[in-house]
C-alpha cells in the first residue's frame, strides 16, 4: 500500500476531495484525479471487479489496501495502476508477478499482457487466487507456489517483473530473468530506518539502471520456503 505523501505531479496541489467509492467507476474517476491517464490500465481495472477479491464489500472500491488471509494485503488500486504505467506493458509481453495474493493485481495485469506468470508463497492465498481468476474466465495466467526470491525456476526470460512486497535487496535471480535489452522490474525497496521507495530497474546491454519513484509502504518480501 502507498504512503500518504503527495505524488510527484501533486507537489503544489492541495487535495480537498475525500473519496468514499462504492462503485468501480467512482474508483476509476479517483485514479484519474491522482494522475493515472493510461486508458488501457483504467480499462483493465474497470474490467476486474475488486469486490470478487475481498469480503469487505463496502470497501472494495476504495483506493486503499485491504487486509487478506496470511497477514497479506490486497494492493491499493493506485499502486497497481502506477506500477503498471511505469512498466510500459504491451499485449505481446510476458510478465512475472511476485506476490499474487488473492489475485486482483494479477487479474488486472492479465488484461494488459500476453501471459502473467504469478508466484505466491502461501498455498492458501494461491488457491484463493486461482478460484477468483477462474470466476472471470481469465486464461492467460500461470500459477506457481514458491519463494519469489528464487524466481520462476526455469530459463524463461520476462519482459517485465513486478514485486508486490518490499525487500532491502534486488533478488539476483529475478534480475537474471529479465530480457537483456528491454527488461523492466518494479518493486518497493526498503532502506535503513524502514523507509521504502518504489524503484524501477531497466536492463540495458547487461547493465541495470535504477530509478527511484515515490515513497511507499508494503508488507515484506519473505525469502523463505512456501507455506503449504
Amino acid at each position: 500500500m502507498l504512503s500518504s505523501k503527495l505524488f510527484t505531479w501533486q507537489k503544489n496541489k492541495k487535495k480537498n476531495t475525500i473519496y468514499k467509492n462504492e462503485k468501480n467507476e467512482e474508483l476509476i474517476q479517483e485514479l484519474r484525479s491522482e494522475g493515472i491517464a493510461d486508458e488501457k490500465i483504467l480499462t483493465a481495472i474497470r474490467d476486474v471487479p475488486r469486490e470478487l477479491f475481498t469480503e469487505k464489500l463496502d470497501e472494495a472500491y476504495e483506493n486503499k489496501a485491504l487486509s487478506v488471509e496470511c497477514g497479506q494485503t490486497l494492493t491499493q488500486p493506485f499502486c497497481t495502476a502506477y506500477m503498471a504505467s511505469f512498466l510500459n506493458l504491451r499485449k505481446t509481453d510476458n510478465i512475472l508477478d511476485i506476490g499474487c495474493g488473492v489475485g486482483w493485481s494479477t487479474a488486472v495485469l492479465s488484461q494488459l499482457v500476453n501471459t502473467v506468470f504469478t508466484m505466491e508463497r502461501f498455498k492458501k492465498l494461491l488457491d484463493i487466487a486461482k478460484k477468483n481468476i477462474a470466476k472471470l474466465k481469465i486464461k492467460n495466467v500461470q500459477f506457481k507456489l514458491g519463494n519469489g526470491f528464487e524466481g520462476w525456476g526455469d530459463k524463461t526470460l520476462f519482459d517485465a517483473i513486478t514485486i508486490g512486497a518490499s525487500s532491502e535487496i534486488l533478488p539476483a535471480k529475478l534480475l537474471e530473468s529479465l530480457k537483456p535489452n528491454s527488461g523492466r522490474l518494479i518493486m518497493p525497496k526498503k532502506y535503513e530506518g524502514g523507509n521504502q521507495k518504489l524503484i524501477l530497474v531497466t536492463k540495458k546491454n547487461g547493465n541495470f539502471e535504477q530509478k527511484e519513484l515515490l515513497d511507499v509502504k508494503f508488507v515484506p518480501l519473505l525469502n523463505e520456503a512456501s507455506v503449504k
